[in-house]
């Protein structure tokens, strides 16, 4: 099975069992997405070029082209979750970081015995 066949079959029941008014259509959708994500976190850690959180998110414009004055001025709808975004694009690389962490040391500590 072909990795695009397995994300349809991830997204099919969320369309043929709930309609686009219901939240479990949304949600299984959301799920199905991160999965993705997940899944291409992971397979670019096996190639030899891994993503670049800083510069594939566009974290180094805030500083080149006036991000943090424009998100401060204006009428920006976004402004309520700016405290988010870092948190969001951060947590599951701090979290892999984590879990690397904790299985070298559960590793080194079986090699020390």
């Amino acid at each position: 099975m072909s990795l695009h066949s397995d994300r349809l079959s991830r997204r099919s029941p969320s369309s043929r069992r709930y309609s686009e008014g219901r939240a479990a259509h949304w949600l299984l959708l959301l799920a199905a997405d991160r999965v993705d994500v997940v899944e291409g976190t992971l397979a670019s850690f096996l190639t030899r070029h891994p993503d670049n959180p800083i510069t594939e998110t566009g974290v180094l414009s805030e500083f080149t082209h006036h991000g943090l004055s424009s998100r401060l001025r204006g009428k920006r709808v976004d402004r309520v979750h700016h405290p988010l975004d870092p948190v969001l694009v951060a947590a599951p690389w701090v979290l892999a970081a984590g879990v690397a962490y904790l299985a070298l040391r559960r590793v080194a500590g079986r090699t020390k015995t």
